[in-house]
């Protein structure tokens, strides 16, 4: 009976560590970290689309980030944030996570690269500030919603192109070849 109550108890501790194991890429990994590499950005913009160059975009990312960690992961966990392409845009917006989850002094940015990415690197650090950053992350999403963010800063799109040294000219009815051939509007008034 005894042996059976420790194997219970082992049997229970592998599951409730499993059950805190964290990996936004859905990949086998255990209760020491909470991994969101490979491809960090990538792997974000797969949970919610950003278009590219929308306005504070650095900001969404590193809120996206913070959303994930704040509900995933735990104190003592590793943080790992990971850059394919190794560019400054994962850089600062890894930096401003790690800085909201991290003392700053247990950062570390290592080399990942391959032949196929040899700009790519990995940040990481134990998280030690949890509680602030759930704060912190709620007074950001109260001051204005990350999908408020998201839609008013995307970058604004027209079916026609913009001319603006061309004047309107006065066409009365006619039809013009930009009607007929694009399906746009023309350029008449």
């Amino acid at each position: 009976m005894k042996l059976l109550h420790v194997a219970f108890s082992f049997i229970m501790a592998f599951t409730i560590s499993s059950v805190q194991a964290v990996a936004l890429a859905k990949k086998p990994t255990d209760d020491t970290v909470c991994d969101l590499s490979t491809m960090t950005t990538y792997r974000l913009s797969q949970r919610t689309f950003v278009e590219a160059r929308t306005r504070d975009e650095n900001a969404i990312y590193a809120r996206l980030a913070l959303r994930f960690v704040t509900k995933e992961c735990k104190n003592g966990q590793l943080l790992l944030l990971h850059s394919e392409d190794g560019i400054a845009f994962d850089e600062q917006y890894f930096r401003v996570v790690t800085a909201q989850l991290c003392s700053v002094s247990n950062v570390t940015r290592e080399s990942a690269s391959t032949q196929e990415y040899p700009h790519a690197f990995v940040m990481r650090c134990p998280i030690s500030k949890l509680k602030e950053a759930t704060a912190a992350l709620a007074e950001m999403e109260k001051a204005k919603l990350t999908e408020a963010m998201i839609s008013e800063g995307a970058p604004i799109r027209s079916a026609q192109p913009n001319h603006p040294d061309e004047e309107p000219k006065n066409c009365g009815n006619a039809i013009t070849w930009e009607m007929v051939a694009l399906g746009w509007g023309g350029n008449c008034r």
